[in-house]
């Protein structure tokens, strides 16, 4: 090859380099002062990136009394006076009861564990009774029944049933039948419930049964 063939291949491998040494900053949005960033200045050409909106978490809702529900009173409990409760018959089906909340009673010094009454419920047919605070940690339900006829003319039946007047549904005791087979003795049936401090309420049921009394006692160290 001569001197001139080797000449203009260098001249056109330099002219080569020098046109692409040009171009690639125009390809790359340099040349004109864009930004290398993808985004087109105001007045320019092409696709504008949009910035994104920083997400803002909902404000929670709280519900104020008075604005959205209405606030639920807070009943009191009146201290026993030591006078001895006189329990009625109401038409209330077990289970709707109204709750009643349990006041605090202080330990005294001297414990004296004597029973005294708190309530008595009397009547001579069967009935729900309206509800009854207890304010003492246990107590004791003692019962007697008058029978209208005796074994084999008739089978007297007295069943106690004492429910919880906060749920209904939650085991107390076990109902408390009692068949008369003879005279009622001279002391009263009696049953101990190792729970208090809540609201109760009493469903009795008779079967031959002229009168029945019911009275609830509460030992003296927490009255």
């Amino acid at each position: 090859m001569e001197k001139q063939d080797i000449l203009i291949v260098a001249i056109a491998i330099i002219a080569f380099a020098v046109v692409v040494l040009l171009v690639r900053p125009i390809i790359a949005g340099q040349s004109f002062g864009l930004p290398t960033g993808g985004a087109i200045p105001e007045g320019g050409t092409g696709s504008r990136v949009t910035p994104s909106i920083p997400m803002t978490p909902a404000a929670s809702t709280t519900v104020t009394p008075g604005k959205g529900q209405p606030a639920t009173p807070t009943p009191t409990e009146t201290p026993w006076d030591g006078s001895v409760k006189n329990i009625g018959f109401i038409d209330q089906p077990v289970g709707q009861v109204t709750p009643s909340p349990n006041p605090t009673i202080p330990q005294p010094a001297v414990q004296n564990r004597s029973l005294v009454t708190y309530a008595v419920i009397s009547g001579e047919w069967p009935g729900t009774t309206e509800n009854l605070f207890i304010p003492t940690p246990y107590w004791v339900l003692e019962y007697t029944a008058e029978p209208m006829a005796l074994p084999p003319n008739a089978f007297p039946n007295l069943i106690i049933q004492v429910f919880d007047a906060h749920d209904p549904n939650r085991f107390i005791i076990a109902p408390i039948k009692q068949t008369i087979y003879e005279e009622p003795p001279d002391t009263p049936w009696s049953v101990k419930l190792f729970e208090g401090k809540r609201t109760y309420y009493f469903k009795v049921d008779t079967s031959f049964i002229k009168s029945y009394t019911i009275t609830i006692k509460v030992p003296l160290e927490y009255s």
